[in-house]
């Protein structure tokens, strides 16, 4: 996962990264195993984390891929369904160097 190696460049600018997926956990914890992720893949079968986050695939029910950059105080500052978010980790650093200039 492309994600993955760029972990360190998300760290770096104050950010942890986690991913939602509605496998069930034993599920989870082998497809994070197999892909070799180091962050946190968290199981939302119900999809409640899912929809909170709007991050349901349109027209399907389950998740659609994206990100959503929430920042310390808890609010979404960024949220895109964007399938190819690993080729694209640079609009999320970008984001996060624009929130570290606020801060």
């Amino acid at each position: 996962m492309k994600l993955q190696y760029r972990l360190s460049e998300i760290n770096d600018a104050g950010a942890e990264v986690l991913a939602i997926s509605i496998d069930r956990p034993d599920d989870a914890k082998r497809m994070a195993l197999e892909l070799g992720l180091t962050f946190p893949l968290l199981s939302d079968p119900a999809m409640h984390v899912i929809r909170a986050y709007g991050m349901k695939g349109a027209g399907m029910e389950m998740a659609d891929m994206g990100y959503a950059v929430i920042d310390r105080q808890g609010r979404i500052r960024a949220k895109t369904i964007d399938r190819r978010f690993g080729d694209n980790v640079n609009d999320v650093i970008e984001i996060l160097e624009k929130l570290k200039r606020e801060a």
